[in-house]
């Protein structure tokens, strides 16, 4: 399972980095993107067995920016319908 996550972040990261390039003008694809990858991140830090401070810090940090990234994408697909 570990891997198998590992390899869905590397993907998702992959994929974020060519939609930046390819997607310019749809900034919403790229933004839900980065949430997903967020999320990702934060499920392969809780699947880890001893969570130290450093881990505490990322699942905080990673949530913050998935919230962020989640809001961010919404107001752009709401401005580019509009």
């Amino acid at each position: 399972m570990g891997s198998l996550l590992l390899m869905l972040i590397i993907a998702v990261a992959i994929f974020v980095g060519i939609a930046s390039k390819k997607f310019y003008n749809k900034p919403y694809i790229v933004n839900f993107g980065i949430a997903v990858m967020m999320a990702l991140l934060v499920i392969q830090t809780f699947m880890m067995t001893p969570i130290g401070i450093l881990g505490y810090a990322a699942i905080i940090i990673c949530s913050i920016a998935f919230i962020f990234q989640l809001v961010m994408g919404f107001r752009n697909l709401k401005t580019v319908t509009q």
